[in-house]
């Protein structure tokens, strides 16, 4: 694979979870409807929490707080100012200062061995991870918009289905209740309908507090009104192609986990220079005038001095260094084992969901919807018992109710697998779409 430059891997990282939004924008092709509210989308989702989430807002002070970093790391020695006095405050000819000798000396470290020059790479390595670390941070809040998005899709569906259910069965017993008039169907029938009916609007009123519930839960993440403004655009059915396990899996480099083991590498390489630079002893220059009071005169005084042993010194500095950098290699391969068996488990759960989908759409809920019509016109005529119309109507409902979990689950997993390696929308195949249940 080409090398790829780290910021570049970074902005694709982020730029992959907009995936979802073609998904969830172009193809939710909801019918004219007279519901004048307004329709929310991912992309407004996405934006609203990249504008306001207060963790975002936080991440430009930890990069200040770098950049300070890196100003105190290209920092020189001070210099510094001394005094010294002798032959002074002693006894006889010394009890004054007329035979004292006052120095005043400025000195400062001369250091050696590119040990300024190391530390600011240090502190620019460490500065890169910051920015690596606030964009998995900015990835992962977009995925988790995405995750609760998906949620208020889901329930938004359900709450549709509910509602579906309910006049269906507000029908039922309207039509059996005039059969129970005419004399035609038991009394007991009657009974049941009205159960099946209050069945009906007690889950459709749980589906509506399951919405409002999740759109709190989505909203919280840029502090929003937690008051649901309307539907959410999406289409669950509406399932993309994806790559396979050997092509996805070439593009884990650009996972946010394996880009920040770059940056922290180059700051183990950093600590390494740096601490071998430590070998080369830094020099202590020091310059002044000198009083001598006793003879009235002046004189220039200059001094150096150089720590021993310097090579040695430095020797546990760099076995930590390399002990660290042979570490984080480990880690690294650790991270690579388990990000593919994760790719490669969201895959065969993405598979899993679209045949489950598709089968539902295709063959189960086409069967159970002629059941139902069966059901139907069989009791109209009586060859049928109302226990099997309800049967029949809530065999329907609960595989309409299963389709739309599996959707859900399949955009759950294809939000995994985006989320691993930082897929672009322009690889998104939007014209397998099903259908609604």
């Amino acid at each position: 694979m080409a090398s790829i430059d780290p910021r570049g891997r970074r902005s694709s990282c982020v730029l992959g979870i907009f995936v979802l939004l073609i998904a969830f924008n172009s193809s939710a092709q909801s019918p004219p409807s007279a519901d004048t509210r307004p329709v929310i989308t991912l992309r407004d989702a996405l934006g609203r929490a990249l504008e306001a989430n207060p963790n975002l807002r936080s991440q430009r002070f930890a990069v200040s707080a770098a950049d300070a970093r890196i100003d105190q790391a290209a920092l020189r020695p001070a210099f510094e100012l001394g005094v010294e006095a002798e032959n002074i405050l002693g006894t006889n000819r010394l009890s004054a200062f007329d035979d004292s000798e006052v120095t005043l000396r400025l000195g400062t470290v001369l250091e050696l061995g590119g040990k300024r020059g190391r530390r600011i790479d240090s502190a620019r390595s460490e500065r890169e991870l910051i920015l690596t670390q606030n964009d998995a941070e900015r990835l992962d809040l977009l995925a988790e918009v995405a995750r609760r998005f998906i949620r208020v899709a889901t329930v938004q569906e359900e709450l549709d289905l509910a509602k579906r259910r309910l006049d269906l069965a507000d029908r039922t017993r309207r039509g059996v209740n005039q059969r129970v008039s005419a004399a035609r169907s038991p009394r007991l029938e009657g009974n049941n309908a009205t159960v099946a009916a209050n069945r009906a609007e007690i889950e459709f009123e749980q589906a509506e507090s399951a919405l409002r519930q999740s759109w709190a839960q989505l909203s919280s993440l840029w502090g929003g009104d937690t008051a649901y403004p309307g539907r959410v655009a999406a289409d669950l059915f509406a399932m993309p192609t994806t790559g396979d396990y050997a092509a996805l899996s070439a593009l884990l480099e650009r996972n946010p986990d394996i880009i920040r083991f770059a940056s922290e590498r180059r700051i183990q390489d950093a600590k390494l220079r740096l601490a071998e630079s430590l070998r080369t002893p830094d020099v202590t220059l020091s310059a002044g005038v000198r009083r001598l009071q006793a003879d009235r005169s002046n004189a220039f005084v200059l001094s150096a001095s150089i720590p021993l042993s310097s090579g040695s010194r430095a020797a546990p500095y760099i076995s930590e260094a390399q002990s660290l950098r042979g570490s984080l290699q480990h880690k690294e391969q650790a991270i690579r084992s388990e990000l593919m068996a994760t790719l490669f488990v969201a895959l065969e759960q993405l598979a899993q969901s679209r045949q489950e989908v598709q089968k539902l759409l295709q063959v189960a809920i086409p069967q159970a919807d002629e059941a139902n019509k069966l059901a139907l016109d069989g009791y109209n005529v009586g060859r049928f018992s109302l226990l099997e119309l309800i049967t029949a109507q809530q065999q329907l409902t609960d595989l309409q109710r299963q389709a739309i979990d599996a959707a859900a689950s399949f955009h759950t997993s294809l939000l995994e697998v985006e989320r691993l390696t930082g897929t672009s929308a322009a690889d998104r195949d939007l014209s397998n779409n099903a259908g609604k249940p």
